[in-house]
């Protein structure tokens, strides 16, 4: 039997492939090697790409809103003016927060201590403990808390090597996001062209019809991103306003960074509220008990008519996800990808579900046509 040209290539296509999957199946850690040491060269596009999007949101508002010339006579004057708006505003926000949050941190850190050096744990507590664990007195005696530190911290060399670990790996992050940024600003100022020359490469090697669908779906996932973003921040400042207000009229302590926390944890949905929760419960309880569960009231209240008000309003009706699969996604990408996983994970798996909906639609409407 004569074989064409054609099969002849899709057969060595799929030996080729074969191979390259048998190699990585036993050659698994060199590929996972390979993989981290490939993430790791392309990590500041990646992280580049993704602040380019953030930026996009609200770049893409202004230009619709606040420029109402002709974009083609002065597409690069608008362009540029519309990036370095959106980056005041982001960054301005930014140093806003951490100007109104830094002091009150630091007068919480100093309240707390000062709290914890006042209570007299030597009268009630300890005596407690010796009624029910005789002997207790003498085992905190003959501890030695030098050999305690050495075991747990390590010696002098240890700690100082730990020290410069952690200060070289924050470091490192911060050149990452800067790099990350130039990155963002270079696509968005060219992100027109970068569109043009990515279609012509697809052309290149796709057929007009992938081409066509692929195009569908980055059209779809910008657009669910877009408004997930958009949304879901919007969701944010509204209900961590809400309880920043309620809080200081009930004068509960520390009300801005609790409402700033709030805001921060509400961009992780359904799960981080209960971060803001632990954080602020012990805040509270430290300066006053009472005042922890006036506290837990006020959160629940703000909770729940953000779970059921709020943010199914803003967010919910934008991406068109379901309840329950909106959660699992969460706790699919949390256990992924952690913070980033959670706040990724509605949107693309709203993708995933808009395509697959579409998808079983056709299907069915084929059957009805045989």
């Amino acid at each position: 039997m004569k074989i064409d040209k054609k099969t002849r290539r899709q057969i060595i296509e799929l030996i080729i492939i074969a191979g390259v999957v048998l190699w990585c199946v036993f050659n698994y850690t060199i590929f996972f090697h390979i993989i981290n040491y490939v993430m790791k060269l392309i990590m500041p596009l990646v992280v580049g790409v993704a602040i380019a999007f953030i930026i996009n949101v609200l770049m893409k508002s202004i230009e619709k809103s606040w420029f109402k010339v002709d974009k083609r006579k002065n597409k690069k004057l608008i362009r540029t003016l519309s990036l370095i708006i959106s980056l005041l505003i982001i960054f301005g926000a930014l140093g806003l927060v951490l100007f109104l949050i830094v002091p009150e941190f630091i007068e919480a850190i100093a309240s707390i201590i000062k709290n914890i050096s006042n209570i007299d744990w030597s009268s009630g507590i300890a005596s407690k403990i010796e009624n029910i664990y005789p002997g207790v007195k003498e085992y905190i005696k003959n501890i030695n808390v030098q050999t305690m530190l050495n075991s747990t911290l390590g010696s002098p060399k240890d700690i100082v090597a730990t020290i410069i670990s952690i200060l070289s790996g924050m470091a490192s992050k911060v050149f990452l996001l800067f790099v990350g940024v130039i990155i963002a600003i270079y696509i968005l100022a060219d992100k027109e062209n970068l569109v043009r020359q990515s279609k012509k490469l697809l052309k290149a090697f796709l057929s007009d019809e992938n081409v066509n669908k692929l195009e569908k779906v980055v059209k779809l996932t910008n657009k669910t991103f877009s408004n997930f973003i958009t949304g879901q921040c919007l969701d944010a400042i509204l209900t961590g306003f809400e309880f920043f207000v309620i809080l200081s009229i009930i004068k509960i302590p520390y009300a801005l960074i609790l409402g700033v926390l709030f805001s921060v944890t509400a961009l992780i949905p359904y799960i981080g509220g209960f971060i803001t929760l632990a954080i602020g419960a012990i805040l509270v309880a430290v300066s006053n008990p009472i005042n922890a569960l006036w506290y837990l009231i006020v959160f629940i209240v703000v909770q729940q008519f953000d779970n059921n008000f709020t943010y199914p309003k803003i967010v919910g009706n934008a991406v068109g996800l379901p309840a329950l699969w909106a959660l699992v996604a969460v706790l699919i990408g949390g256990c992924i990808s952690g913070f980033v996983g959670m706040i990724v994970s509605i949107p693309l798996v709203s993708v995933l579900y808009t395509l697959l909906k579409d998808y079983i639609n056709n299907r069915l409407e084929m059957k009805k046509k045989r």
